[in-house]
């Protein structure tokens, strides 16, 4: 029998640690599933700039968020683990984020304890819920799932606020809570990553890793990861990232040229291999499949 996404999302924390490859749209995802990543991470951070061109401040609604990840799920057969935020409210918004995320097609999501208004986890200025609220918001989200697979992470950004002690204590109360995995974001030293293995392992928990590489975390490989406990990671925004330069060089390029194509040819792909890759062939067959007459 055929895997559910929400089954396959499960079964690759039986092969070891693995990367959730950032995707910011529909041709990201695309790209990623081409290059062999095994699931897709959907970003607030990413989505905030993608589509309002603002920083991760809440910038986005609820039902816009919704939409983003629904654009993404569409276009890619892998897992989805998208950013669900604080859960945009209180205890009834947090049910219906749940609900909302798993129609658009999640297969997982992070909620995490952050007060409004809620900032990018590598920004200064965060403050807390206390433990307690964070807790009941991961009781109501669980039981609003309607699918048991689905895949709940509890986050805390405690380390920045209150330290490593706090962050620990708070993760340890969402694990008894009943979440599926653990977040503590942007831990500032290895010392603090391997505190964190050490003090939550017994729990049984996956534990997860944000591997941005402008942040306040250390910058680790797989195996690293691997080596020190950690079950699964992120690569959130080095896609959008990569996409910013690009895209800046080329028009940088063009009107320094003299507003030249011939300037940028070397920095596109062709028209044809873009054509291949979005299934322009396969639609054509598919459109005479049904005009042709005879």
């Amino acid at each position: 029998m055929k895997l559910t996404r929400n089954q396959t999302f499960r079964a690759l924390f039986e092969k070891g640690p693995f990367v959730c490859m950032g995707a910011h749209d529909a041709i990201t995802a695309k790209l990623a599933e081409e290059c062999g990543a095994p699931a897709i991470f959907v970003s607030g951070f990413v989505a905030c700039g993608i589509e309002a061109g603002e920083p991760d401040m809440g910038a986005l609604s609820q039902t816009q968020m919704f939409e983003h990840i629904r654009r993404v799920a569409r276009a890619t057969n892998l897992p989805i683990f998208a950013d669900a935020d604080t859960g945009y409210g209180g205890m009834l918004d947090v049910q219906r984020t749940m609900r909302l995320w798993e129609e658009a097609g999640a297969s997982c999501l992070h909620l995490e304890d952050q007060a409004l208004p809620k900032k990018c986890g590598h920004f200064a200025g965060k403050q807390l819920v206390p433990k307690l609220e964070m807790v009941q918001k991961l009781r109501a989200m669980l039981e609003a799932r309607q699918d048991p697979d689905f895949f709940i992470v509890a986050r805390t950004d405690a380390i920045a606020v209150n330290g490593i002690e706090d962050a620990v204590d708070r993760l340890a109360a969402y694990a008894e809570a009943g979440a599926d995995g653990l977040y503590a974001d942007a831990p500032e030293s290895l010392e603090h990553m391997n505190e964190l293995v050490r003090r939550l392992k017994h729990f049984g928990k996956p534990l997860l890793f944000n591997m941005v590489t402008s942040g306040k975390s250390p910058v680790v490989s797989l195996a690293e990861l691997k080596e020190m406990g950690f079950g699964f990671a992120i690569c959130p925004v080095e896609p959008m990232l990569a996409m910013h330069k690009a895209v800046k060089n080329l028009m940088q390029t063009f009107y320094a040229q003299g507003c030249s194509t011939a300037a940028i040819a070397d920095q596109l792909t062709s028209f044809e291999e873009y054509n291949k890759f979005v299934g322009l062939p396969e639609a054509v067959a598919l459109e005479q499949k049904f005009t042709n007459v005879g």
